[in-house]
């Protein structure tokens, strides 16, 4: 399964339902399941700021946390940024020219996994199955 590393809060946010979308410098033309691995990066001084703006809690890190559908990936524009609540604008590099990666049927790991994360998109081996 392809994974993507992300930095916390923004892994936990996907996992809570509070951002819809991973916003990317690049495109993908990967459909179909995708692993969320929060990297092992600490907080920031203004990402617990953040984390605490919206509730964030119990984060994990250097762990695969969610498992969802990547269904479309979205050149941004001034009219799409438009669309978007205030937490997802909060939550992502919401800049035009860059992408959302359209996130659906979110699921939480109720034991997440450990594994070490990568730039990009690599591949994982759910070790559970």
């Amino acid at each position: 399964m392809k994974a993507l590393t992300i930095w916390q809060p923004y892994a936990q946010a996907i996992a809570l339902g509070l951002k819809k979308f991973e916003t990317r410098s690049w495109p993908t033309k990967h459909r179909g399941k995708i692993a969320i691995h929060a990297s092992v990066k600490s907080l920031s001084k203004e990402l617990k700021i953040l984390a605490d703006r919206y509730n964030i809690t119990n984060v994990s890190f250097g762990k695969i946390i969610v498992i969802a559908d990547l269904t479309d990936c979205i050149l941004i524009t001034e009219d799409f940024i438009k669309t978007q609540p205030q937490s997802e604008l909060d939550l992502g590099n919401w800049y035009i020219g860059n992408y959302a990666w359209k996130l659906e049927n979110i699921q939480i790991l109720t034991l997440p996994q450990k594994a070490t994360g990568k730039q990009g998109l690599w591949n994982w081996e759910d070790t559970k199955k």
